[in-house]
């Protein structure tokens, strides 16, 4: 088998190291912008079966040339080119999958549907833990009942390693300024409906040490899919709750409202050149970005409510991810590049079959999903719950 990957940054790496283990990848590219970081990547993680290339997500011609051949393009990028790397594993004729679109990127990628098909290959888009093994999570506790009412996705981390300042991340600081300056959206009463940035605060109760938290909204990928996932199991409400640290939340609000995360171009001192001054804060973030590994863990939550033989039931399974120091890779990091892996392999492997752009929670097997990610150090437990208390 051969595998694709597209970016070389944390979250790159993990996949990386990964697929590099699996004994039928026989040929594992790694591309970025960056081609001195893709050869590293591809040097330490790839257990010599990667090589580095060079990579312009911009040239849809270049980059299908570049993926020609390969069984699955995964991509790892921003996720503001998920549109653009679709369409040259359309060009290339590939499977395609990514690590998610935050509701709206994601909502667009099912415009390309038809196409996928029409070349007779799939396309999931966010395949990674949140989304992606949450997605999953959702299938199987839904699978059983007969309808379906609510759907609730809770991702509560926490972090040991110390920090000097509160620009700490364990993956991309981009999406992490979108979740905390776009405005949240919430399946409700059979809607999506827009809610204000970190509302609707709710106690969670988690082993330590994330302990005691508050979630609150925040956008996020499940929503581009599962509401017209079970729409026909008759889902009423979807949501997405994270916990952020309220250093980081303190700082973005600040930024956001002095005008550092717009986008649009403005003019300095008067000069002809005009700059974005989220570019230039992004620039500054990551190059005052924290040297230490994380010393993080994380926990993914879904619990679904519905009927069961004509009885109200609820139940809720949970993941549990840890850091590694060998190789030195935050939760965050394994818990998304890992399952993408997974995911990636199978489908080469026509373990999960299909056209078209398909949610993870429609193509990707449970079961099986879930005993590769135990095999990598994950845990998982389920539990019923009682109706009348959520």
């Amino acid at each position: 088998m051969k595998i694709f990957v597209l970016g070389a940054g944390m979250i790159g790496r993990a996949v990386v190291y990964d697929l590099g283990r699996a004994r039928d990848v026989k040929n594992i590219a790694v591309a970025d912008f960056d081609r001195g970081r893709a050869r590293e990547v591809a040097r330490t993680f790839g257990r010599g079966k990667a090589r580095g290339h060079f990579a312009d997500v911009r040239n849809t011609e270049q980059l299908a040339k570049l993926v020609r051949g390969f069984d699955v393009l995964l991509n790892c990028t921003q996720y503001n080119w998920n549109l653009d790397v679709m369409r040259a594993a359309l060009a290339a004729r590939v499977n395609y999958m990514d690590l998610g679109g935050l509701y709206h990127m994601t909502r667009k990628q099912f415009a390309l549907d038809k196409d996928f098909r029409r070349i007779g290959r799939l396309a999931i888009p966010g395949m990674g833990g949140a989304p992606g093994i949450t997605n999953v999570m959702a299938r199987a506790l839904a699978d059983p009942l007969e309808s379906v009412h609510a759907i609730r996705v809770y991702n509560a981390g926490a972090d040991e390693q110390h920090y000097d300042s509160p620009i700490a991340y364990t993956f991309s600081i981009a999406t992490i300024l979108d979740e905390l300056t776009m405005p949240p959206v919430m399946f409700e009463r059979g809607r999506y409906v827009e809610k204000p940035m970190l509302s609707e605060p709710e106690p969670g109760k988690f082993r330590a040490p994330i302990g005691s938290i508050t979630l609150r909204h925040s956008i996020h990928s499940e929503l581009g899919t599962l509401p017209e996932s079970f729409r026909r199991k008759g889902v009423k409400e979807v949501f997405f709750k994270i916990n952020y640290d309220p250093r980081l939340v303190s700082l973005v609000r600040d930024l956001d409202q002095a005008g550092f995360t717009s986008r649009e171009p403005i003019a300095v001192n008067g000069n002809a050149t005009r700059v974005s001054p989220r570019a230039v804060l992004l620039s500054l973030m990551q190059q005052r970005a924290p040297k230490k590994t994380a010393r993080d863990v994380e926990a993914l939550r879904v619990v679904v409510t519905g009927r069961s033989k004509n009885r109200r039931v609820a139940s809720a399974m949970e993941m549990w991810a840890d850091h590694s120091t060998r190789p030195r890779l935050s939760a965050v990091a394994r818990d998304t590049g890992f399952p993408a892996a997974i995911a990636a392999a199978m489908l080469a492997r026509g373990e999960i079959r299909g056209s078209g752009v398909q949610a993870p929670e429609n193509v990707v097997p449970p079961e099986p999903f879930f005993n590769e990610l135990k095999k990598r150090g994950f845990t998982f437990r389920q539990w019923k719950l009682n109706p009348r208390s959520v």
